[in-house]
C-alpha cells in the first residue's frame, strides 16, 4: 500500500511538472508570436535606456536601489550613476559611511559619450554640489528628444535638508528650467517658487495656484504627496501642453517610509516611457505605490528600511 501511495504521488509530481513546463512552452510561443508581429509593424525591439543620477544608499531600499528594478520591471534598462555611495540612506541614524562620487560621473559620462550612447530618460534626484548639476545639464545634451525628469531633492516636511545651500537651490531651480517633467514634494514645490515654504496643508485652490506657476515657470508638474484641509491626499498635476490641472487621489495610511519618493519617480518615469500621457501615468504610478506601502504596513516591518519593493515588482510586469 505504501508503494501504491509514493508511486501516485510521484507520478502527480510529473504530470504537474510536465503541465508546468506545457504552460512555459505556451508563453514562449506568445512571445514569440508578439515580437515577430512587432518586428513586421516596424517596432523597435531595443529596451529603452535611463540614465539615473541620484545617490546610491546600499541598504534601507531608496534612491537608486528602489528606481533601477522599476524601471527594470517595465522593461527600461537602467543605467546608474550614483552621486554619492552611502551605507544607508539618511533616515537610518549612525555613523553613516559615504563616498562622493562625482570624479567617477564625470569620467563614467565622458566614456558613455566616446560610446556614442543616448539615452531614452535622464532621471536626476539627490545632488550634493554645482559640479554633480554640470553632470546632469551635460547628461541632458544625450537625450536629444528623451525624457529629463528632475526630481529636485532638497526638503520635505517644511525644512530644508542639512547638505542643501542656497547656491544647491538655484542649482535645481536651472535644473527643472530644463527639465521636462519635475517631481517635487509640497516644501520643494514652494521653495522653487521663492516662496516661504513651512506651509504643510493646502485648499484645493491654494495647490491648483501653486501647480500651475510651477508648469508655467518650469515644467510639467507632479507634486507628490499633496495634504489637503479636508483630511484627503492627492498627487497634484500641471500638464504643460494641455495647460490642465489635475489630481490623483491617494489612500492615506498614518506612516511614512523613506524611498517611496524615489520609487514613484521610477515609475512614473517608466510609464510615460511606456506611452501614456501624464495623468494616466501618475494614476497608474499612484495605484502601484498604494499597494506597495499597504503591503509593507501590513507587515509590521521598521519604517527606516522601506517599501517592500521586492514581493510586489510582478504588480509592475505587463
Amino acid at each position: 500500500m505504501y508503494f501504491l501511495l509514493k508511486y501516485e504521488q510521484i507520478v502527480n509530481k510529473l504530470n504537474s511538472q510536465f503541465l508546468h513546463i506545457l504552460h512555459l512552452v505556451h508563453q514562449i510561443k506568445i512571445c514569440f508570436y508578439y515580437n515577430k508581429v512587432r518586428k513586421a509593424r516596424g517596432i523597435d525591439m531595443t529596451p529603452k535606456k535611463a540614465l539615473c543620477i541620484h545617490s546610491f544608499a546600499t541598504m534601507g531600499r531608496s534612491s537608486t536601489a528602489v528606481i533601477a528594478p522599476a524601471l527594470a520591471a517595465k522593461g527600461i534598462q537602467p543605467v546608474m550613476l550614483p552621486t554619492v555611495v552611502l551605507s544607508t540612506h539618511y533616515g537610518i541614524t549612525g555613523p553613516i559611511a559615504k563616498q562622493d562620487m562625482t570624479s567617477f560621473c564625470k569620467d563614467a559620462l565622458e566614456h558613455y559619450r566616446h560610446m556614442g550612447m543616448s539615452f531614452d530618460c535622464v532621471f536626476s534626484g539627490f545632488v550634493s554640489s554645482k559640479e554633480q548639476m554640470d553632470i546632469i545639464k551635460e547628461a541632458y545634451s544625450m537625450t536629444e528628444k528623451g525624457l529629463k525628469l528632475c526630481d529636485p531633492v532638497m526638503a520635505d516636511h517644511g525644512k530644508l535638508y542639512s547638505s542643501i545651500t542656497d547656491d544647491l537651490v538655484e542649482g535645481f531651480k536651472e535644473l527643472c528650467r530644463h527639465a521636462d517633467l519635475i517631481t517635487p514634494n509640497p516644501t520643494e514645490a514652494l521653495i522653487l517658487l521663492g516662496r516661504e515654504y513651512d506651509q504643510l496643508v493646502f485648499t484645493k485652490e491654494e495647490a491648483t495656484e501653486i501647480v500651475t506657476a510651477l508648469g508655467e515657470m518650469y515644467a510639467n508638474v507632479i507634486i507628490t504627496g499633496t495634504k489637503f484641509t479636508d483630511g484627503s491626499v492627492a498627487c497634484t498635476g500641471y500638464d504643460k501642453e494641455k495647460k490642465e490641472v489635475f489630481f490623483i487621489p491617494l489612500n492615506y495610511l498614518p506612516v511614512s517610509y523613506p524611498g517611496t519618493g524615489d520609487l514613484f519617480g521610477g515609475c512614473l518615469a517608466a510609464f510615460v516611457l511606456e506611452g501614456n500621457n501624464l495623468k494616466t501615468a501618475c494614476e497608474k504610478t499612484a495605484r502601484f505605490i498604494e499597494k506597495v506601502v499597504a503591503y509593507t504596513y501590513e507587515s509590521g516591518d521598521e519604517t527606516k528600511f522601506g517599501v517592500h519593493i521586492e514581493p510586489m515588482l510582478k504588480y509592475l510586469v505587463d
